[in-house]
């Protein structure tokens, strides 16, 4: 029987470092690829089989790309998921699919799918603007800090914002919101789980993430997360829960919050993931290849690693744009358990995700060492500000 993979053409909508990323395991496979993105200079364009300059978000546009896909996949939530659910109609084979992402694409339908399902979850209302918001207040207490998200297209600690009074909602965007309690957690974990058409699941260890305090994005990933066993697995059964529930098929990132032995569901993304990047080099089937076998209904690869993975994000610093520079690079090669990831972007912008470095060592204290020093020595700047 011939394999499932042979004479498939996958159109990936998104060409980011996650397509990057992504397309890696897919040359592996030869498997004929597409992608689309806006951008002429996207990470993706030379490694893919066929690379179409365009808007995702676009019904027509995605329309067009998709007639000589097979499958569609996307590495962005930011698609036009009104296109995919035609897409599917016609009888292309989308994964995820559309409807497994219109209830993640906005955070109000999000939580409130966690709600009905019994997923825990911090206490939320949801807002049409910020005029609404404010005569609510005058009305209702409510305690703050809380936290302000954007119900559509926030990404990587962009469209959330801690409210610690009435006068931060000053400048807020005039936009749907919704607005949580805030959770004084102890840590913030992941679980990325795959699930194939046959059902059969898996998840990889259950990570945990160190944010930058002012940026409120990720700056260390820590495979396996310091926790118990107790909470490594319900964790990970929470994930199963929701990648079920939502019908997921592919991968299905999970971001927790832990405080005590209570865990919340923060938030979810229908793809590959930050907090799944150490896979590539620690495990043997990364995120990616276990997104590819899962929308292909392939039997799932293994998850399990040995030892601890710590990755770190390479982001643009502040007051920096334009041309990239990378300052003291070179010492990631001179640590040997170190694996240079640099996704191609020419142009860097404070806190711009440009690539990442992963650290495999036997005990955790090296790991971390060596994550700290690189993290405090490598800077990633603008070439006119060198």
């Amino acid at each position: 029987m011939d394999s499932k993979l042979f004479g498939k053409k996958l159109g990936i909508l998104g060409g980011g470092q996650l397509g990057k990323m992504l397309l890696a395991e897919c040359n592996k496979m030869g498997i004929h690829t597409s992608v689309l993105d806006p951008s002429n200079e996207s990470p993706c364009k030379n490694l893919a089989s066929k690379f179409y300059q365009g808007d995702f978000k676009d019904y027509n546009i995605v329309m067009d790309f998709s007639k000589n896909c097979d499958v569609i996949t996307f590495e962005i939530e930011q698609v036009n998921v009104d296109a995919l659910e035609s897409l599917e109609k016609a009888g292309k084979k989308v994964y995820p699919k559309s409807k497994t992402l219109r209830i993640v694409q906005d955070k109000n339908e999000q939580k409130n799918f966690f709600q009905k399902n019994n997923i825990p979850t911090a206490n939320f209302r949801f807002f049409s603007n910020k005029s609404v918001l404010k005569s609510y207040i005058e009305q209702v207490e409510i305690k703050f800090p809380c936290i302000w998200k954007k119900t559509k297209f926030g990404y990587d600690g962009f469209g959330v914002k801690i409210l610690n009074s009435i006068e931060d909602i000053d400048d807020l965007p005039d936009t749907e919101m919704i607005i949580e309690d805030f959770v004084p957690f102890e840590k913030e974990l992941s679980v990325i789980v795959s699930r194939n058409l046959s059902g059969e699941i898996k998840c990889f260890e259950t990570v945990e993430m160190e944010f930058n305090s002012n940026s409120n994005q990720v700056e260390f990933v820590i495979s396996p997360a310091n926790i118990s066993s107790q909470t490594n697995d319900y964790a990970k059964e929470l994930a199963i829960k929701i990648a079920k529930s939502l019908d997921c098929i592919g991968l299905l990132a999970v971001e927790m919050f832990l405080k005590g032995d209570e865990i919340l569901v923060n938030e979810v993304a229908p793809r590959p993931h930050n907090s799944g990047h150490f896979s590539i080099e620690a495990c043997k089937s990364s995120q990616f290849q276990q997104h590819i076998r899962s929308i292909f209904n392939l039997k799932l690869g293994e998850t399990k690693h040995n030892g601890t993975a710590i990755m770190l994000n390479l982001v643009g610093d502040e007051n920096h744009f334009g041309d990239v520079y990378y300052e003291n690079l070179d010492q990631v090669f001179a640590c040997n358990s170190a694996n240079l990831h640099i996704y191609g972007k020419k142009e860097t912008r404070p806190n711009r995700k440009m690539g990442h470095i992963t650290i495999i060592c036997d005990k955790f204290e090296d790991a971390y060492a060596k994550a700290k020093s690189l993290k405090n020595n490598i800077k990633v700047k603008s070439k006119k500000n060198v």
